[in-house]
């Protein structure tokens, strides 16, 4: 098995980099569109309903586009991890490797709360429940958004040095 992952990678790897990168740019980048763009441009929106209404609809649409791309940098970097052999690398580059596969892990662990959350404060509007819907969006915007925007910057980080630059 292990040789099947060496060959693949070897013969596609740099499709498989291509894909890790543009699928990690395309998460961190639509949670640092919708933190320093959308939500304060949102803000705007005199009407409260119909500013809940709209910012609960881009949030849905980001969170399920941004869906496909987390399984999908999962996929290349599995793929990256075992075809590039950092089992038997240096042992700090397998450390690495970890501690970075950890930090993907709390950003979609997050990610996960903050899908959650969204879809509990879409119920409460629903409901009429206009103050805890508002409340739920700070929370996602203002601390659960620029959680994961930071991971990711670690993370990204963590790959330039597994890269070798």
């Amino acid at each position: 098995m292990r040789e099947f992952f060496i060959d693949f990678f070897t013969s596609y790897g740099r499709y498989i980099v291509f894909l890790h990168i543009i699928s990690a740019v395309i998460w961190i980048g639509g949670m640092i569109v919708f933190k320093f763009v959308v939500a304060p441009t949102m803000l705007h929106i005199q009407d409260v309903k119909l500013r809940l209404a709209k910012t609960l609809e881009i949030m849905q649409r980001l969170l399920s586009f941004a869906m496909l791309f987390m399984f999908l940098l999962a996929i290349t970097g599995a793929f990256m991890s075992l075809g590039l052999d950092f089992r038997h690398s240096l042992p700090s580059l397998y450390i690495l490797i970890h501690i970075k596969e950890a930090v993907w892990t709390l950003m979609a662990l997050n990610f996960i709360y903050i899908y959650k959350k969204r879809n509990a404060a879409q119920r409460q509007f629903l409901k009429g429940d206009i103050e805890s819907t508002d409340e739920s969006i700070f929370t996602i915007s203002n601390y659960l958004l620029p959680l994961n925007i930071f991971l990711g910057f670690v993370a990204i980080y963590f790959g330039v040095i597994l890269r070798g630059l």
